[in-house]
């Protein structure tokens, strides 16, 4: 049985983590208002957990084999998430503390298990799988809340429980028919590994953009702003939009380049929204909340598609992987929750919305310019069109032709990398022709011949060229080139 047949599962379990996630681990909680727990937010508290949990399972799954990490995150899930849900609503202010670290793991657990689970799949369908599970857990979560309080708790904490239920039978029901070839995971390419320069990048920059998320939502909520919607009551109708949204575009195949314009709309998205939060007006202030979180999300689905993209290229560890991009997300949160519950104190010297737009336009900059910029998306459209290529062959293709494939998209990558180093130099078009054939190694009698011009022109080219570069000699210019590459 292929992963793919069990789509309706899994998303639907998927589905129930948000559901619950958005319903008791997001302030302020729609069943339960402005929950604080040792003087601090809910959310603030359950991000602190969070972040501990995930670096204690990268560090468990280091050690033990797949299966035990399987089981074990499935155990934690199940007990962790029900019993945080019951002392949520049943449970003694003094259980509090206890609440919030089963919360925390619990969190970090149920993420961390469905998405490694689907992390190997094709490409476009992870962002699928993502968009619509954020749909469909913003759906539940909007139905649950408007049900009479007593039913709400109770579809509230039994959402751990069935999320865990359909994880499970779906995972039996794959690994019963999966065969030892579909099972084994690729060892590392050293070919392949040099073309994911991004998988840090992308994480620096989530963690910024959710900081910017985190900041205004905390902002708004310590400084009592005046807004139509919070917390969750925004954030679950924006799921569901850009959820279907992006469901639609990488329905197809051919459709997943086109969703890397999402990276450029993103940065956009989060400025226009900081700038709706100066306003002081409270239809503005909501309209900015909703735009900031429609960027993060659009930028999140994005990039977990895109290190699932580097998890199988790669053979790398999905939950490694994914838990650094986890890390980024919950780092950033925590840092922006500190900044927006602290900010009452800094009041009188920076109000709260120009608290936010002084740390958040600053982010947007450096995260859009700095850290993922055209480059890294030039690099993970690459990888995607890596993935088609290797995809479309048959099953049974011929691994020589599968090293070929590889091996032209790489030399088409080197040459795009050539091209960008030859434009930053502000290189002549015939330097610029004379720029690859040098970095090959090729003496200038090889460069004339096939270019067609006198060699005393080629030493001339050459010449501007470690003029422009302010170098000496072939190797010093090689050398350029290379630390101009390995930045990449």
């Amino acid at each position: 049985m292929e992963r793919s047949d069990l789509f309706p599962a899994r998303l639907l379990g998927f589905g129930f983590y948000w559901a619950w996630l958005f319903l008791t681990c997001v302030s302020p909680s729609l069943l339960f208002g402005k929950q604080l727990i040792s003087g601090l937010p809910l959310e603030a508290a359950e991000l602190a957990v969070r972040l501990i949990a995930i670096i204690a399972i990268i560090l468990f799954a280091a050690k033990a084999d797949p299966t035990a990490t399987i089981r074990s995150l499935l155990i934690i899930s199940l007990i962790a998430g029900t019993a945080s849900s019951l002392l949520l609503i049943f449970g003694p202010m003094e259980a509090d503390q206890s609440m919030v670290v089963l919360m925390g793991a619990a969190d970090a657990s149920m993420f961390m298990l469905w998405l490694c689970f689907f992390g190997n799949e094709r490409v476009g369908q992870v962002a699928i799988f993502l968009a619509a599970s954020y749909s469909l857990g913003a759906v539940l979560t909007l139905l649950i809340a408007v049900l009479p309080f007593e039913m709400a708790c109770i579809c509230t904490s039994a959402l751990p429980l069935l999320s865990c239920i359909t994880y499970w039978l779906s995972y039996r029901r794959y690994v019963a028919s999966e065969t030892p070839a579909a099972a084994s995971t690729p060892a590392p390419d050293p070919l392949v590994s040099r073309l994911f320069p991004f998988t840090k990048r992308i994480c620096v920059a989530i963690a910024l953009y959710a900081l910017i998320f985190a900041l205004t939502t905390s902002t708004a909520l310590a400084n009592s702003i005046d807004i139509i919607w919070a917390g969750p009551a925004i954030e679950a109708p924006c799921c569901l939009i850009i959820g279907v949204v992006l469901a639609i575009v990488f329905w197809k195949a051919e459709d997943a380049q086109a969703a890397y314009r999402g990276y450029q709309i993103a940065p956009l998205a989060l400025a226009l929204g900081v700038a709706f939060v100066l306003a002081p007006n409270q239809n503005a202030f909501t309209i900015g909340c909703a735009l900031i979180m429609l960027g993060y999300l659009l930028f999140e689905i994005l990039a977990l598609n895109d290190l699932c993209n580097a998890v199988k290229l790669n053979g790398l560890s999905a939950v490694k992987t994914l838990g650094a991009m986890r890390i980024g997300i919950t780092s950033g949160m925590l840092a922006g929750w500190m900044l927006g519950v602290f900010s009452p104190q800094f009041a009188t010297l920076i109000p709260p919305h120009s608290l936010i737009a002084f740390i958040a336009i600053p982010s947007v900059v450096i995260a859009s310019t700095l850290v993922f910029t055209e480059k890294e998306i030039f690099a993970v459209r690459s990888a995607t069109q890596e993935r088609l290529l290797i995809e479309s062959e048959p099953k049974d293709a011929d691994p020589a032709r599968e090293r070929e494939a590889v091996l032209q998209e790489a030399a088409a990558i080197e040459t795009e990398i050539i091209r960008a180093f030859g434009e930053e130099l502000q290189l002549s078009k015939r330097e610029m022709d004379v720029l690859p054939l040098l970095i090959e190694g090729k003496t200038a009698v090889y460069i004339s011949e096939q270019l067609y011009i006198a060699p005393g022109t080629v030493k001339t080219h050459i010449y501007n060229i470690y003029q422009k570069l302010d170098v000496h000699s072939k190797m010093e210019m090689l050398d350029a080139y290379h630390a101009y590459r390995d930045a990449r």
